[in-house]
């Protein structure tokens, strides 16, 4: 007898059946134990706080410049006639370099000169004429004296008398005008030669000579141009001498002084410098102190960039560390101290740095062991071996 097909019906209930038994299964399984499991202590590279000597250097950057440069103006005002150089010629001190038309200052120097030998030729006319003077004015005294012994008891007399009295007056009259002249001469001849060497010194500022050796970087008005006075026409460099000019703190000025040997870094190489000025009042508006620094131009352009390495005053028994082991973050400045097992967050006040080494003002004491690196990665309290 054979058996009945099973319904597809009924194998389809079955194998629904037993999936959700399954997933039943799984749902309720029980939890497997956890099991704690303790982690080695982090292995960390120390270092010890120790005492120790300092000779501080700090790298400031700036620029090179030359040690003189003018910027030159005539002190009249004139047309351009002649540009006697150009921009990279090299001058000697006093070496002429623009001329203005100069006729006008030459015409009133020399009519400033012939005004002042007509008035020395006066002043001697008039040292002659007074004394033709005074001797006039003494005959005349004579004469009236003479007339006032005679007597006035006629009409003559009298008339003889009063002439003569009228005439010693217009000679004396004569007599203290000359002598004012002669008396006031030096005065007049004071402001007419003073007159003489302005218009003199007018005539010779209409050409504009090098006040150093240097060389011309720029001119600026061209021929037939009109200058007036107190215009830059000229830029003049001194380049046998360089200057590094760099702006530094308060800090470190304090600690410099003119005369000290810098050593300035440009293109890979190092060239010594002494410090020409240290500016001893900020800046205003930056709040920075310039340092300028010379020294002998071996070949290199101005307006160069460049750093220099300033040798600070040396530090005795202070306490170091290596740079690596100070981290900074978010504004501040902290090392990792070791503490029986355990890692120790302290705030740190930095002094100078010499290399990979710097000096620790406060936050640690001497023989402490510090994290030497890597401290970035750490945090407070974390257990450590090393």
């Amino acid at each position: 007898m054979q058996k009945k097909p099973v319904a597809p019906k009924y194998t389809l209930f079955l194998l629904v059946g037993i999936v959700l038994i399954i997933v039943l299964l799984m749902l309720t399984r029980p939890e497997p134990a956890l099991q704690q499991v303790d982690l080695p202590p982090l292995q960390v590279a120390v270092v010890a706080v120790e005492l120790g000597d300092m000779q501080p250097t700090q790298l400031v950057a700036g620029y090179l410049r030359p040690a003189q440069q003018a910027q030159l103006q005539f002190q009249v005002a004139g047309r351009l006639q002649q540009r006697l150089v150009e921009p990279g010629q090299q001058v000697i001190q006093g070496a002429e370099l623009l001329r203005l038309d100069g006729d006008d200052y030459q015409d009133l120097m020399t009519e400033a000169k012939a005004q002042l030998l007509q008035e020395l030729a006066a002043v001697e006319r008039d040292k002659k004429l007074l004394q033709l003077a005074e001797g006039n004015r003494g005959l005349q005294a004579d004469e009236v004296a003479r007339q006032e012994r005679l007597g006035s008891d006629s009409l003559g007399s009298r008339s003889a008398l009063d002439a003569a009295r009228q005439r010693l007056i217009q000679l004396q009259s004569d007599e203290a005008r000359l002598r004012f002249s002669v008396n006031s001469a030096a005065a007049r001849l004071d402001a007419m030669q003073a007159s003489t060497r302005r218009a003199e010194r007018n005539w010779q500022r209409a050409t504009l000579t090098a006040p150093f050796a240097g060389t011309v970087n720029r001119i600026i008005p061209q021929l037939g141009d009109d200058v007036a006075a107190k215009d830059v026409v000229l830029e003049l460099l001194d380049l046998r001498q360089l200057e590094f000019y760099a702006e530094l703190d308060r800090i470190t000025v304090a600690q410099l002084q003119r005369g000290q040997l810098i050593d300035v870094h440009v293109d890979g190489q190092t060239y010594s410098a002494e410090i020409f000025a240290l500016q001893q009042h900020p800046d205003p508006d930056t709040y920075t102190y310039a340092l300028r620094a010379r020294f002998e131009n071996p070949g290199l352009l101005s307006g160069a960039a460049a750093e220099a390495g300033l040798l600070l005053p040396k530090l005795e028994q202070v306490r170091l560390a290596p740079v690596s082991a100070v981290v900074h973050d978010d504004g501040q400045t902290y090392v990792f101290v070791v503490k029986d097992g355990l890692l120790q967050r302290r705030l740190v006040e930095l002094g100078p740095r010499q290399g990979d080494t710097t000096v620790l003002l406060t936050g640690v004491e001497l023989g402490e062991q510090l994290v030497s690196s890597g401290g970035a990665s750490l945090s407070d309290g974390l257990a450590v071996q090393y």
